[in-house]
């Protein structure tokens, strides 16, 4: 990790008071933590041991098919930045095809689903605020590696994601 300037502790968003924000961080493509998702792939670039636990971010791509249950994040704001391809968001009742340039923002404790309701890959930047569901890719790399995409998979996402500021809510909704 490269950082350069002087540390900040300003603008943590009421995190550990301790925690240090550095005020310019560069972090190279090779120093990204790859995690499996079954479907895809997630590649986290910042963590919360590298913004102060303020925030974190990924790179991700999901393959046709993949799909997160319908679920909420009581204390963390999420957000897509779309590269490549369309992610599919549910949210307030209705979803949303996000192409390649569109970004959306989905706030603490609203209920929302997202995947790749298409036929080619997904690409997108993940980010959430604070940090700390970073977390939740490397033990779903490690239910990759055991359980195949499927309903077991997903009941094996469920039981882990509440230690992740995730309350499952059931399945996705169907698309209409």
């Amino acid at each position: 990790m490269s950082q350069a300037g002087v540390p900040s502790t300003g603008g943590n968003s009421g995190q550990n008071p301790e925690a240090v924000i550095p005020r310019i961080l560069i972090v190279p493509p090779e120093e990204a933590r790859g995690y499996s998702q079954g479907l895809g792939e997630a590649h986290i670039l910042v963590g919360g041991e590298r913004s102060g636990g303020a925030w974190w971010l990924g790179q991700f791509r999901e393959d046709p098919g993949f799909m997160t249950l319908l679920h909420l994040h009581p204390h963390m704001d999420e957000y897509f930045f779309i590269l490549q391809g369309v992610l599919s968001l549910y949210v307030d009742g209705t979803w949303h095809d996000l192409k390649a340039g569109a970004f959306a923002m989905v706030s603490r404790d609203t209920p929302h689903a997202q995947g790749n309701t298409g036929k080619e890959p997904v690409h997108f930047v993940g980010s959430g605020s604070p940090a700390g569901f970073e977390r939740f890719f490397i033990e779903l790399d490690e239910i990759a590696k055991r359980v195949p995409p499927g309903p077991q998979f997903g009941a094996e996402i469920a039981k882990i994601m509440p230690k992740y500021d995730t309350k499952p809510l059931g399945p996705p909704p169907r698309r209409t």
